[in-house]
């Protein structure tokens, strides 16, 4: 009986050794989890029209995102490929991306966002670390295909320089026991200020959570708040993977983004209700809904064109959403010195 005791202590400690490893991450404070890297010999650019993209990439593993299959080196290499073909394709100045990883087991340890920044030719770039643990074991089996150690997120590319790039850690889902939520990723507003032709540009960025609802209107309430006192300010613009589809829109968690006359859609409601299979994001390979959305301070920002990117080659199993637009003229006064 004692061995049979003194082997539960053992495995016991084990598995609370493993358990505490498991679920911390290598980065040693919060202000590690939100960097910028700036190119300091590139040369300052100035557009009349700029553009901006959304992006969900999926770790760029395609429609094998969140499914036990064992997944190549190959897989990502070709959807890289494919990304950087549509960013330059479409002339992209400013790509907000969700699910990127900074060097991770299940992506190959590549840094996906010096990769794009570097093959992309985006001067500046800045991330926001939102999963950082030593290894996360899903999918729950088979064992040789869990993730394993992660560090993933949210980032900025950019051609223009970015002066600024903070985060905001909205609450874990209510509904989920500790153990769930030590394993489990922290959803992020990233909000970087850009400096665009001498003028400040404020971009949030987020990945708002997908399985609880009730936790999802609480991180909905706090974007929309924050959104709301920056678009008042000056020239923002929201954008990302909200996990809320706006149909029916009368008891959409998106609704008040679509009420409020201060704010301006990519994607209108009349777009979406006339054509609004042209708009769904999710998923890529069959689309149909729309979670997915740029939003922008319409007294700072005049819209020109949006739309879907629906040929991605199923790079993600999301879709992209594009807006080019330009700045509104105002008083010297909100320009940057």
């Amino acid at each position: 009986m004692k061995k049979i005791g003194l082997s539960l202590i053992v495995i016991l400690v084990g598995f609370l050794g493993f358990y505490v490893w498991a679920t911390s991450g290598e980065l040693s404070s919060t202000k590690d989890r939100y960097v910028i890297y700036n190119n300091t010999d590139s040369v300052e650019i100035e557009k009349d029209t700029l553009s901006i993209m959304t992006f969900n990439i999926g770790y760029l593993s395609g429609m094998t995102n969140n499914k036990a299959v064992e997944r190549s080196e190959k897989l990502f290499n070709d959807n890289a490929k494919s990304l950087l073909d549509l960013l330059g394709n479409e002339s992209v100045d400013i790509l907000a991306m969700q699910e990127i990883d900074f060097a991770s087991s299940r992506s190959f340890d590549i840094d996906q966002l010096e990769l794009i920044q570097r093959e992309g030719e985006f001067s500046f770039g800045a991330k926001a670390i939102n999963w950082d643990k030593h290894y996360v074991p899903f999918p729950y089996w088979p064992l040789p295909l869990q993730y394993g150690k992660i560090q993933s997120g949210q980032a900025i590319a950019s051609k223009f320089k970015i002066l600024t790039n903070a985060i905001d850690i909205l609450e874990k889902p209510i509904d989920q026991p500790f153990y769930y939520n030590d394993f489990y990723l922290d959803r992020l507003i990233q909000t970087s200020k850009i400096l665009v032709n001498g003028r400040e540009l404020t971009v949030m960025n987020i990945h708002l959570e997908a399985f609880s609802e009730e936790t999802r209107a609480i991180h909905l309430k706090v974007v929309f708040e924050k959104f709301k006192k920056l678009a008042s300010q000056g020239p923002t613009i929201l954008l990302g993977d909200f996990n809320e589809s706006l149909q029916p829109l009368e008891t959409s968690l998106m609704h008040p983004f679509y009420k409020d006359p201060n704010f301006g859609h990519a994607i209108s409601i009349d777009e979406l209700s006339n054509f609004g299979d042209e708009h769904f994001t999710f998923s890529a390979e069959m689309p149909k809904v729309k979670i997915d959305y740029i939003f922008y301070s319409s007294e700072f920002i005049e819209l020109l064109e949006a739309k879907n990117i629906r040929k991605t080659k199923l790079l993600s199993d999301h879709l992209a959403v594009m807006m080019r637009f330009q700045f509104k003229e105002v008083n010297e006064n909100l320009s940057v010195r």
